[in-house]
């Protein structure tokens, strides 16, 4: 009898651990704990909208963390309603703690304010310093030229960047700036800009006037 009270006790014991084991594992989950499709994320100063996050999947974390794994597209906006400038990526994480997006696959920023475009595989916006930057490899296009590097630091709405360890400059010639988009012109390379080529589809925006 007095073994058989001691056997009782260790599977007792036993059985506790595991249901210990099981729940320690529920609480140790770190998936999203909710999920939207299409959603749309207003950034508003002065009662005016600034910036507008949009995508077609967005999780939400415990920790108020967003991941956007399918797409992202951000508009920027000037103080007066103009739309300055817009960033796209295949995908996209929000980490709560810091107020900082990171983009990445396919990243496109086109400023409208100075016409050009930026291509990289990963960039950063701080919404609260209202800066870009990224120290990846980039690729940026402008309407006479084409700069290549690594590291850039920029502002959201594009107006004014900069490269910090350029690669080198192609000028592009007037034929080529007049039609970017052209099918037939001739391909531009550069040593360091020769895995990733521009999107012709999508010439350049023509330049508003504030």
């Amino acid at each position: 009898m007095k073994h058989f009270f001691i056997l009782l006790l260790i599977l007792l014991s036993f059985a506790c651990g595991s249901g210990l084991q099981e729940n320690k594992s529920f609480e140790e989950y770190s998936g999203p704990i909710m999920e939207a499709d299409s959603v749309e994320i207003l950034y508003s100063d002065s009662a005016k909208v600034r910036v507008i996050v949009k995508a077609s999947k967005q999780y939400d974390y415990e920790n108020g963390d967003r991941e956007f794994p399918n797409d992202i597209f951000i508009e920027f906006y000037e103080p007066d309603g103009t739309l300055s400038s817009t960033l796209e990526a295949n995908s996209a994480y929000h980490t709560k703690e810091t107020d900082i997006y990171k983009a990445e696959g396919d990243v496109e920023v086109i400023g409208y304010i100075e016409p050009r475009k930026l291509n990289s595989e990963e960039l950063f916006w701080e919404p609260q310093k209202e800066e870009i930057y990224t120290e990846k490899f980039v690729r940026i296009q402008s309407e006479d030229q084409i700069s290549t590097g690594t590291g850039l630091r920029a502002k959201q709405d594009f107006s004014s960047y900069r490269i910090l360890n350029p690669s080198g400059t192609i000028y592009l010639d007037e034929q080529e700036t007049d039609s970017i988009d052209n099918d037939n012109q001739e391909e531009v390379k550069t040593e360091a800009s020769s895995n990733k080529q521009l999107d012709d589809s999508q010439p350049l925006p023509k330049k508003k006037n504030l």
